[in-house]
């Protein structure tokens, strides 16, 4: 099956995401050793945390999108935690046309993700600073709803035939890597800003445009860059 995906190699970073990267570093180089140095200091500690960012999808097809995360931590030993965490983005589809009317993978819309995942994340404090430096990896199970816009669904209808547009996208399994810096407020609240990238690849169904039958998965790898607030107790 033709996807008609390209792939964005050497994307650059958005640009509120170099300047959140420099606002923190600035944080870090004013910062004191007055504050234990984030998470990673704590034993039998649990945490919650909310960050807010945005999604930047690996493929042309799909649109840049804010995105969301809320997670409960737990540290069984020092420097090491494990995260349940929830999540959401929205990403446009935006395909190619043949004569006006999508002709490949899914139709123009819309793909709402709702991942929720187990991440297991390593703490390496920095010497000289509150700050630690966060290595990830985890699991997730991602919940993706589409919507096919108006336009592309009148098309379907204009063809004539019965049980049109029948287009779904299944939910799928998909894991993560990560990196990011936690600098500590004090002995229990940090700032972190993050960035880890998603692989997700979740099935595709039904009837495209021209007739033939959708069966394939979507490159729905994306890019998270998020930042938000930890409180550890």
């Amino acid at each position: 099956m033709h996807t008609g995906e390209r792939q964005r190699p050497g994307r650059a970073a958005p640009r509120w995401a170099i300047a959140l990267a420099a606002s923190f570093l600035a944080c870090l180089c004013a910062g004191g050793a007055a504050a234990k140095s984030g998470k990673g200091d704590y034993v039998g500690s649990w945490s919650l945390s909310g960050a807010l960012g945005y999604a930047v999808p690996n493929t042309d097809e799909y649109g840049e999108a804010p995105a969301w995360r809320l997670a409960a931590g737990y540290s069984p030993v020092p420097q090491f935690e494990l995260a349940l965490e929830a999540g959401r983005f929205v990403t446009g589809v935006s395909q190619p046309e043949a004569n006006g009317i999508p002709s490949h993978t899914i139709a123009s819309g819309s793909l709402d993700v709702r991942p929720v995942c187990l991440t297991a994340i390593y703490h390496r404090p920095l010497s000289g600073l509150p700050t630690t430096l966060n290595l990830l990896a985890g699991v997730g199970y991602y919940f993706v709803d589409y919507s096919m816009d108006e336009a592309a669904r009148s098309a379907f209808a204009a063809g004539g035939a019965p049980g049109l547009p029948d287009q779904v996208v299944d939910d799928a399994w998909g894991f993560h890597v990560g990196a990011g810096l936690e600098y500590a407020l004090s002995a229990m609240v940090s700032l972190a800003a993050e960035g880890r990238y998603l692989f997700v690849s979740p099935q595709a169904r039904g009837t495209a445009a021209l007739g033939s039958p959708i069966d394939g998965s979507l490159d729905l790898n994306t890019w998270v860059f998020t930042g938000g607030v930890k409180v550890a107790f």
